[in-house]
């Protein structure tokens, strides 16, 4: 099972959800080379949310495994359509 970084960006939007930026690269074999990753990077992560998200900071980051992105962003899948 792959792991990839989730970022929650502070704040909320209007309609309560939150911003994300979920990385599907580089992704890793374990939890712990993730988080070894994340640690390593983190002045690089936080410099690219800067740019995306027009100078808001960022909340948490996540390590997440690849089975349970869907559940934690809460994406509903419709009938015939990838996600």
């Amino acid at each position: 099972m792959k792991w990839f970084i989730l970022v929650f960006m502070l704040g909320m939007n209007a309609d309560g959800t939150k911003d994300t930026f979920l990385y599907f690269q580089p992704e890793f074999d374990t939890v712990e080379q993730c988080q070894q990753y994340v640690y390593q990077n983190s002045a690089e992560l936080r410099k690219q949310m800067i740019v995306e998200f027009n100078g808001r900071s960022i909340e948490q980051v996540f390590c997440i495994r690849e089975d349970k992105i869907n559940k934690v962003l809460q994406i509903p899948k419709e009938p015939g359509k990838q996600v």
